[in-house]
């Protein structure tokens, strides 16, 4: 899909998002009647807590495929131990990620792939290290047993599902599963946005409730206020391809924030030499803005090989140690070597 398809993707999601649409109920049950694990697996959006800040779903398979991909996988094995035998590559298909505060990090995510349960809780025995540099710690809650490493942990719901996130995050999914008080509450539009063919990134934000915190604004200053944001992507070339939609409270506002984008993207023009001297080749390839009253919409190509030195350096921020190459694996899951 190309950037401009993309883009007029966007465009006809968000047109059928603004309609209005009451908030999907999925399940609906008495008090402390927990979900069976079909209901768990009907539906891995309903699962995640409400109030989130925003919500980004991505295809797994197609991700790890990209050109940073390998990088992405590292990253995504934390905080399982190696000794569990899972493989993002092969045994993911499918993460969805909310985010429910802006000042802090609470986080709860909703993994669908295939998961052996015996062998990852097997190898989650506290003692052996996982990629955090630090073994996980057992603990039970809503009957289910939690397992995290410097707060950031997993609970295998069945077979097809697990949940992960920071602890917070985590025992707030695990209160409306036990409770099977399970229904979508979404930031608007991510629903219809999620429908679009061929994105295989899609991102909803709603700051409204929640602006952003002063140091995010003064690193991007077109977030600031910043309303709501879309965001549709692909993983082809040149690396990541993006096209979204963000809304201001007025026309001055949106004119300010396409005007702080492009200025953006110039400075990393400017100072590519840089970049270059940190390893990083430039990131932006590509950036086109137009305002359309109080929206600023906008595509962006942005350069693989960039991307997987931030996450790279993402990684060491959060303690993983970086591994230069990924070999795919080929046994089944549960299967020893």
């Amino acid at each position: 899909m190309r950037l401009r398809e993309l883009w007029l993707a966007l465009g006809v999601g968000l047109a059928v998002a603004g309609c209005p649409k009451k908030e999907d109920v999925i399940i609906e049950h008495t008090a402390e009647r927990p979900l069976t694990d079909a209901e768990i697996d009907a539906d891995p959006l309903a699962l995640l807590p409400g109030g989130a800040v925003g919500v980004v779903s991505g295809d797994a398979k197609t991700l790890f495929a990209s050109s940073f991909g390998e990088r992405l996988a590292t990253m995504a094995r934390a905080p399982i131990p190696p000794a569990a035998g899972f493989e993002p590559t092969r045994d993911l298909e499918r993460m969805v990620l909310g985010f429910y505060s802006m000042q802090g990090a609470d986080f709860a995510a909703v993994a669908t792939g295939t998961f052996d349960r015996a062998r990852i809780e097997g190898a989650a025995d506290g003692t052996q290290q996982t990629p955090l540099g630090a073994p996980l710690v057992k603990s039970s809650y809503a009957g289910r047993e939690l397992y995290t490493s410097r707060n950031v942990g997993f609970v295998v719901l069945t077979a097809r599902t697990v949940i992960l996130g920071n602890e917070t995050g985590i025992r707030r999914a695990l209160d409306r599963i036990k409770e099977g008080r399970v229904r979508r509450a979404l930031p608007e539009g991510f629903e219809e946005l999620a429908k679009t063919p061929g994105a295989a990134l899609v991102a909803a934000f709603d700051l409204r409730a929640q602006p952003l915190p002063d140091a995010a604004r003064s690193h991007l200053p077109f977030m600031n206020e910043l309303e709501t944001a879309r965001v549709l992507g692909n993983f082809e070339p040149p690396g990541m391809n993006l096209a979204g939609t963000l809304t201001y409270p007025d026309n001055e506002k949106a004119e300010q924030g396409s005007q702080t984008m492009r200025a953006l993207a110039d400075n990393a023009q400017a100072f590519g030499w840089l970049i270059n001297l940190l390893g990083i080749p430039q990131p932006i390839r590509k950036l086109e803005t137009q305002v359309v009253e109080r929206e600023t919409k906008f595509v962006a190509a942005l350069d693989g090989e960039a991307m997987a030195g931030l996450l790279e350096r993402g990684a060491r921020m959060m303690g993983i140690p970086v591994q230069p190459k990924v070999i795919p694996a080929t046994m089944t899951p549960g299967q020893a070597p």
